[in-house]
């Protein structure tokens, strides 16, 4: 094999939002329509794509990695096909944000991210759609969730419980706080992580999945789509299939390094893409970031 310099240090991980025209679950069965992808920025990159129609338009939420903060905030852009994304930062903390999960209750839009590192389980209300919010809630604390994911409309959700980086778990948690905590009986889980909103196919709700490489943050090689059934606080699961993302096609070439979030709209799938990329402001901050951890 030759020598490839995108896997030496000066090429960072790095992720691209992609989205096509398509209904839920149209990924299961069609490889060939391209996916579109969305061009990131100087100071971002975008994953952990959700896909939202509302109002007549369509916006697609994000996490936005800041160069220059060296972590995670939210950020949307609206999807109009033959325009160009521009991503806009939404929501800022002292902590990283990622994942952030749209929820729909009670003619009111909730946002629900994965603010692990604060060690808290947080929910934003819209004050004017898409792009201010504020925190209403915190959902739990002293706990570091990862992807939380309903799964039904009774509250139930699923987690991936990071206390242990060796040993993470994936949790059956009800966001009421009726019933406790407990765990999922997949706990297979390199390949158990939330990647996306389940969606209903041929009578079935199906539910993303992300396949991880290890423990060792090398994450995100395929998603595993998976049809799952509730009955009280048990989740029992049949996988269906899983896609790689050199499975899919797109709308122009780019370096495939994994996936790792699927989810859709009436009209929109989206998907974000794991890529390798040289970029002077992340290795300026990447460096100075070692000095401010001395």
């Amino acid at each position: 094999m030759g020598f490839d310099l995108r896997k030496t240090a000066l090429f960072a991980e790095s992720w691209n939002v992609a989205w096509r025209s398509a209904a839920p679950g149209t990924i299961l069965t069609d490889k060939g329509s391209p996916f579109t992808i969305i061009e990131n920025p100087l100071r971002y990159w975008a994953a952990d794509p959700f896909v939202v129609e509302k109002d007549g338009k369509t916006w697609i939420f994000a996490e936005l990695y800041d160069y220059i903060r060296c972590r995670g905030i939210l950020g949307v852009c609206e999807l109009v096909p033959g325009r160009k994304c521009r991503w806009e930062p939404i929501i800022v903390e002292p902590f990283h944000l990622s994942y952030p999960c749209i929820l729909e209750h009670g003619g009111k839009t909730y946002l629900m991210p994965e603010s692990g590192e604060d060690r808290s389980l947080l929910l934003y209300e819209a004050v004017e759609f898409p792009r201010k919010w504020k925190r209403v809630k915190t959902l739990r604390e002293g706990v570091s969730f990862a992807d939380t994911t309903p799964i039904s409309d009774d509250g139930l959700a699923l987690t991936h419980q990071v206390a242990d980086a060796r040993h993470p778990q994936l949790l059956l948690i009800d966001l009421t706080g009726t019933r406790p905590d407990v765990p999922a009986e997949n706990q297979d889980v390199l390949r158990s992580r939330p990647a996306g909103k389940p969606f209903r196919m041929d009578g079935r709700l199906i539910r993303p999945i992300q396949h991880s490489w290890d423990f060792d943050q090398n994450y995100g090689k395929s998603l595993i789509f998976s049809a799952v059934t509730t009955e009280g606080t048990l989740c029992r699961e049949e996988p269906i299939t899983e896609i790689a993302p050199d499975d899919l096609t797109y709308s122009r070439p780019i370096f495939l390094d994994g996936m790792h979030t699927y989810n859709a709209s009436a009209h929109f799938e989206v998907i974000d893409i794991k890529t390798r990329r040289f970029n002077l402001l992340n290795l300026l901050f990447r460096f100075l970031s070692k000095f401010r951890r001395a």
